[in-house]
C-alpha cells in the first residue's frame, strides 16, 4: 500500500507516494499537464505487481500540490531533486508524460544520476525550434484565457489528450481538480520551457507516443529524437492518443517494464 507524503517547498508544499517494493530500482512517475498522480494508476499497479517501489509524485500546481504561486520546468525538476533526495533511493528510473517528460529532459540535463529515462507525448525540450512553433506555444495561454470558459476547455483538453472513452472520462475528473486560474498560472511556466541545449545524457533513453496523439507538434518532430538524443528508442502506441497510458494500459504496461528490465537487468 502506498505512503503519502509531503515535502515543504518555497512556494509549495509537494504530495507524493511512496510504493514498497522489493526490486532495488524505484520507479519514478512524473504526471502531465493540468492532471495529477492518479493518471498512473494503471501503472503503479503493474509496477507493484512487478515488485519496483515507485515514487509517484504530483507536480506543483496539480492534485494536492497546490496551492502554488509559480510554475516552471525547472522548479518541478527541483522539487524531484528534493524528493529523490529525502527518499534515498540509489537507483531510479524515471517516467514523464508530456508535462513530465520536459520535467525529465529538464532534470536529466540538471542533475542526472538515473539508470534511464522514459518520455511519453512530449517533444525533445533542447532542440531548435521554429519561431511561430515558440510563438503559438506562448501565445496559446491567451488564446485558453479569453476564447474558453473554464467548462468548454476542460472539454477540449481533455477530448484532444485521449482516443477512448474510458480515458476521457479519466481526464475529466482530473482536469476538475484544477480551475482555471490555476490552470493558466501553471502554463505560462510551460509554455515558456523551450530552449537551445547541447546534452549527452548519462542513461538510455525511450521516447513513446500514442500513433492517435494529435497534441501539438509532437508526432511531426519524432523523428527528430534520434537527431536531439542519440542511440535513444522511439515506440509508437496504436489507438492510442496523448495520455496513451490511460488509452491503452496493458500495451504501455508492456512497454514499460520491458524497458525497465532492459536498464536495469
Amino acid at each position: 500500500m502506498g505512503i503519502q507524503k509531503t515535502l515543504k517547498r518555497e512556494d509549495c508544499t509537494l504530495v507524493y507516494d511512496v510504493w514498497p517494493g522489493e526490486r532495488p530500482v524505484a520507479i519514478v512517475l512524473i504526471h502531465g499537464y493540468g492532471v495529477h498522480r492518479g493518471m498512473w494508476k494503471p501503472q503503479v499497479k503493474a509496477l507493484q505487481e512487478a515488485g519496483y517501489p515507485v515514487i509517484n509524485m504530483d507536480v506543483r500546481g496539480h492534485g494536492d500540490s497546490r496551492p502554488t504561486k509559480s510554475f516552471s520546468v525547472r522548479a518541478a525538476a527541483e522539487d524531484l531533486y528534493a524528493i529523490l533526495e529525502a527518499e534515498q533511493y540509489p537507483k531510479t528510473i524515471i517516467v514523464g508524460l508530456s508535462m513530465g517528460g520536459f520535467v525529465t529532459q529538464e532534470y536529466a540535463a540538471v542533475f542526472g544520476g538515473a539508470l534511464g529515462y522514459m518520455v511519453v507525448g512530449t517533444t525533445p525540450m533542447f532542440m531548435r525550434y521554429a519561431n511561430w512553433e515558440k510563438l503559438a506555444l506562448q501565445y496559446s495561454g491567451s488564446i485558453m484565457k479569453y476564447l474558453y470558459t473554464w467548462k468548454s476547455l476542460k472539454k477540449a483538453m481533455s477530448k484532444g489528450s485521449t482516443f477512448t472513452p474510458a480515458a476521457y472520462n479519466e481526464a475529466m475528473n482530473m482536469f476538475g481538480r484544477m480551475n482555471k486560474e490555476e490552470f493558466l498560472i501553471s502554463w505560462q511556466g510551460l509554455s515558456t520551457c523551450l530552449y537551445e541545449r547541447k546534452i549527452r545524457l548519462d542513461a538510455p533513453l525511450l521516447v513513446v507516443c500514442g500513433d492517435e496523439d494529435t497534441r501539438g507538434t509532437i508526432k511531426k518532430h519524432l523523428s527528430d529524437w534520434p537527431v536531439q538524443y542519440p542511440g535513444c528508442t522511439v515506440k509508437t502506441i496504436p489507438r492510442a492518443g496523448h495520455l496513451a497510458n490511460l488509452d491503452a494500459p496493458e500495451t504501455f504496461n508492456k512497454i514499460l517494464l520491458s524497458f525497465i528490465k532492459s536498464c536495469a537487468p
